[in-house]
C-alpha cells in the first residue's frame, strides 16, 4: 500500500512525469527548495515507506484570502487563514487508479488537522486548467469556487470535519 512521506533527497524527481509541465518542473526544480525555506511542504507518495519512486505529490502552504470572495455571511471582513494546496499531481505510470482523489482528501485531512491548533477557515486550490477544475468538482467533496474566481476553489473546514476522515493522516 502506497505511504505518504515528506520530500527527500533520495526520492527520484526526475523521472516524474504527470503530463503537466509546470508540474514536473515544479517538483524537480522548486519543491524542495521552497521546503527547505519553510515556503511550503511537498508530500511525495511513493509505493511503500522509504522508496524513491514518486508516484504522486501534493504541496501545502498557508495563505490569506479576503472574506469578501467566500460566500458565507458570517465571516468577519478583512483576511482569513487558509491552506493553499498549492499543487497536486499523479504520474502518468498512475493516474485513473484513485491515487489524486485520495491525495486530496489527505490534504484536507491535514488541513483539518492544522486548523485545530491554528486558524484555519478552508483549504483553497487553484485549478490549473478547465480539466482540472471539473475533476476537482466532479468529486463531490464540497469544493466550490469563490466569487472572484471561478478556478479558486474552497472547502471550509467544517465541511473537512463532516467528512470524518480520521486517521487518514497515517495511511493513504
Amino acid at each position: 500500500m502506497p505511504v505518504v512521506e515528506f520530500l527527500a533527497s533520495h526520492h527520484d524527481r526526475t523521472n516524474f512525469d504527470c503530463g503537466k509541465e509546470s508540474l514536473n518542473r515544479y517538483l524537480r526544480e522548486v519543491a524542495r527548495q521552497n521546503a527547505d525555506r519553510n515556503l511550503g511542504v511537498t508530500h511525495v507518495v511513493v509505493p511503500e515507506k522509504g522508496a524513491a519512486t514518486v508516484m504522486g505529490y501534493f504541496t501545502l502552504v498557508t495563505r490569506v484570502i479576503e472574506s469578501e470572495v467566500v460566500p458565507e455571511k458570517r465571516l468577519p471582513r478583512g483576511s482569513i487563514g487558509v491552506i493553499l494546496l498549492g499543487r497536486l499531481a499523479v504520474s502518468t505510470l498512475y493516474q485513473n487508479q484513485g491515487l489524486g482523489k485520495r491525495m486530496l482528501l489527505r490534504a484536507m485531512a491535514e488541513t483539518e488537522l492544522v486548523s485545530r491548533r491554528i486558524g484555519i477557515y478552508a483549504l483553497v486550490l487553484d485549478a490549473l486548467d478547465e480539466q482540472a477544475r471539473a475533476w476537482y468538482l466532479g468529486l463531490n467533496f464540497g469544493l466550490m469556487p469563490v466569487a472572484d474566481d471561478p478556478n479558486r476553489l474552497y472547502v471550509p473546514v467544517n465541511f473537512i470535519q463532516q467528512l470524518n476522515l480520521g486517521n487518514l493522516t497515517a495511511e493513504l
